[in-house]
């Protein structure tokens, strides 16, 4: 049985992956055409009929103006492709089917219509996977498509000086001749005419696709009717606290749910998903994916948690884990035992000898207590390179972190260290934003913080305390772990001198934590490295903050 079901599996496997990477395929395939084509203007092989009739020159040059034109916007429509525009595939089959013609009817070059042909065929074939309705002029071309098209034109131009070279007259003419000239312009002429459509292409760009700035700042109805959605949602996540940070639009649901994303590269990255009531996650999503579209954009959830991943991969999302959030169960939490000795003894250390005191204050907050905490926030971000981190975590900003409980410790009166905190509406589950000490602190204070943090939310009633995620750990490591999880596996384990992975997990695991898994999610597999890249660019506040060098911190000092 399992033998027969074998090719039909096998068949399934590559007709998937045929459609998965049919987008990047086809935006292949357009692009090199396109490329051709404008070096085979730059190369005509008809000869020229002999007279000086303009009318007569311009049709007879008629089809290489053409083709020259056609190669631009091929080139142009690739990047519609790869981002899966339905009018990008339909621009893109009628211009092929041209390219197709021209080859066999004016060259009779067999060879090259068949090749734009398959590819045509290639297209027709995979018409469904793109879907996505979206104006070409939203298109924001990468950087490398722009030195593609360049070497293209300097191979272009260098083919046409090679060509008119081999001419007769070429050393005595004038340089205009070269577009001019009725014999030696021949393809200059051609180039031109590439020139001013790649000019209008740029011109129709800049004058009328629409502008993409950071997403404006929510206004304040819109932040109340989160705070509203917040506090009557179903299975409530502390990182919903994000939505009041003012780096972030919404997408609200009626009144039942919202999402809460910003856009980075050619992204629309939502953080963790819809909040709000269970039954309206889906039309959110569906709805997310939508405005991505509209923006000829690519959609993405960051930091997605496990119950939502029936609905993204039904929706089309490819998932991939990114890491794992350190999960305390406080129904069976306590510090007895001997893995808790070094949590007993650094309380203990700090209440003697240290004279340390802990307090958790409640909002609402006086400006005198939080301008207290401001100096141990800027003495802790001397020392960090990246500064202020953004979108998936929160920052010293007193109208944000106002609303948060948070945790001080005090030594001999002197506040050396405070946590804020997020918590549900429901009191299920607490979690730990901001963590910051003064530099000369006694060591170990992070660690009597956090025995701290957990006991209070322990006798406050909440049921979970969550520590927060350890990136890139619990990856799958068998030999059938997909080449994301092994990729991210290796830079767990050998990147510790650009980040403390491992460190960071173990210290995590100090507190009996175990561990609830989060996904990445995004159409296309081959988009995956990109999207990561830029959720971590968007998080660390820009490339400034992504690859600022970290300093070598111990993992007790830094959870």
């Amino acid at each position: 049985m399992a033998a027969s079901n074998q090719p039909r599996r096998f068949g399934s496997s590559f007709f998937l992956a045929a459609f998965d990477r049919a987008p990047l395929l086809g935006a292949i395939a357009a692009f090199g055409v396109g490329a051709v084509a404008l070096l085979a203007a730059a190369a005509p092989a008809v000869p020229m009929i002999r007279g000086i009739d303009l009318l007569e020159h311009f049709i007879d040059e008629a089809p290489e103006f053409t083709v020259s034109i056609v190669g631009v916007l091929l080139m142009a429509l690739a990047v519609g492709l790869y981002r899966r525009l339905d009018t990008a595939w339909g621009a893109a089959c009628v211009l092929l089917a041209f390219m197709a013609g021209y080859a066999f009817f004016r060259h009779e070059h067999y060879t090259a219509a068949g090749i734009c042909a398959v590819a045509l065929v290639g297209l027709a074939a995979s018409r469904r996977a793109f879907f996505r309705h979206a104006q070409l002029a939203a298109l924001t071309p990468p950087s490398f498509w722009y030195l593609a098209v360049a070497v293209t034109a300097a191979c272009a131009v260098i083919g046409a000086l090679l060509w008119a070279g081999a001419r007769h007259g070429f050393i005595n003419a004038p340089w205009w001749a070269l577009f001019t000239g009725p014999h030696l312009g021949r393809p200059g002429r051609a180039l031109a005419v590439a020139a001013m459509t790649s000019a209008a292409v740029v011109a129709f760009r800049l004058f009328f696709s629409p502008i993409r700035r950071a997403p404006p700042a929510p206004g304040p109805g819109d932040l109340a009717r989160a705070d509203a959605i917040i506090a009557q949602s179903d299975r409530p996540r502390p990182e919903a606290q994000l939505a009041f940070l003012h780096d972030k639009s919404f997408l609200f649901v009626g009144e039942l749910a919202f999402m809460m994303f910003a856009r980075s590269g050619g992204s629309l990255i939502a953080m963790s998903g819809p909040i709000g009531k269970r039954a309206a996650w889906r039309e959110a999503l569906t709805a997310f994916r939508a405005e991505a579209e509209r923006l000829s954009m690519r959609p993405v959830v960051y930091a997605a948690a496990p119950d939502l991943l029936p609905d993204l991969l039904d929706l089309g999302f490819r998932v991939e884990k990114i890491g794992e959030n350190a999960i305390v169960d406080l129904r069976t939490f306590s510090l007895s035992g001997g893995k808790r000795q070094d949590l007993r003894t650094a309380r203990r250390r700090f209440v003697a000898q240290e004279a340390a005191g802990f307090e958790v204050a409640l909002p609402p907050h006086d400006k005198a207590f939080l301008a207290a905490l401001k100096p141990v926030s800027d003495a802790w971000l001397e020392r960090q390179s990246g500064g202020e981190k953004a979108f998936s975590l929160g920052r010293f900003d007193e109208g944000f972190i106002a609303r948060a409980p948070i945790a001080v410790v005090r030594v001999h009166g002197r506040i050396i260290a405070f946590a804020t905190l997020w918590t549900t509406p429901d009191m299920s589950v607490a979690s730990v934003d901001l963590m910051r000490h003064l530099p000369d602190g006694p060591r170990g204070v992070m660690d009597f913080l956090f025995a701290e943090l957990i006991l209070w939310a322990q006798a406050a009633g909440y049921q979970q305390f969550d520590l927060g995620m350890a990136p890139l750990s619990g990856l799958a490591e068998e030999r059938y772990a997909p080449l994301f999880a092994r990729f991210g596996r290796f830079v767990f384990e050998r990147a510790g001198a650009l980040y403390n992975f491992e460190g960071l997990r173990k210290y995590k695991e100090k507190f009996a934590a175990s561990w609830e898994p989060r996904y990445i999610a995004a159409p296309g597999a081959w988009s995956m490295p990109i999207v990561l890249a830029e959720a971590a660019l968007l998080t660390a506040g820009g490339a400034a903050g992504m690859f600022a060098r970290k300093p070598n911190t111990a993992p007790a000092d830094r959870p």
